[in-house]
């Protein structure tokens, strides 16, 4: 079968895409290697990933794409990266890591939802060696596993 999204080919039984994690169940119908239908949506902007993530602010059921969590992740560091350029005190930047932290955990649970992990496993950015898989997960493709995630969260 052919995702109806992004035009790739995914396994017959998916009930997600294995490359843009949209759903399959509603779909039904197949596409030749190579073309993606005229309603297809595009695949997701800087705008549209920071505009989606900010109006989930405390979402954490669910998933997230590659796209969604990686440009609101950019807009996050520019944002304060900007911040600490403005205000070589720290407090804007402070306050701003203040601002953005519930809708970044909330992102980066549902990407871990996105790749069949609980959202849990955040707290490895507790220690330092711990960044490494966290990154590693964040940035790997969806799998169906991550459809037990879809309608609670954890």
């Amino acid at each position: 079968m052919f995702c109806p999204e992004c035009g790739k080919q995914t396994p017959d039984n998916a009930k997600f895409c294995t490359h843009c994690g949209a759903s399959l169940q509603a779909a039904g119908t197949t596409l030749q290697p190579g073309l993606i239908p005229l309603n297809a949506a595009e695949p997701m902007t800087f705008g549209q990933s920071i505009k989606t993530c900010l109006s989930k602010y405390a979402d954490f059921k669910g998933r997230a794409g590659r796209p969604e969590y990686w440009w609101f992740a950019l807009f996050c560091w520019l944002l304060i990266w900007g911040a600490q350029l403005i205000d070589r005190s720290g407090k804007l930047s402070n306050l701003i890591n203040l601002a953005i932290l519930l809708p970044s955990l909330a992102a980066a649970t549902r990407r871990l939802h996105d790749t069949g992990r609980s959202g849990w496993w955040q707290l490895l950015s507790l220690t330092v060696i711990g960044l490494i898989p966290l990154f590693y997960w964040l940035a790997c493709r969806g799998n169906e596993e991550g459809e037990r995630f879809e309608g609670r969260g954890g």
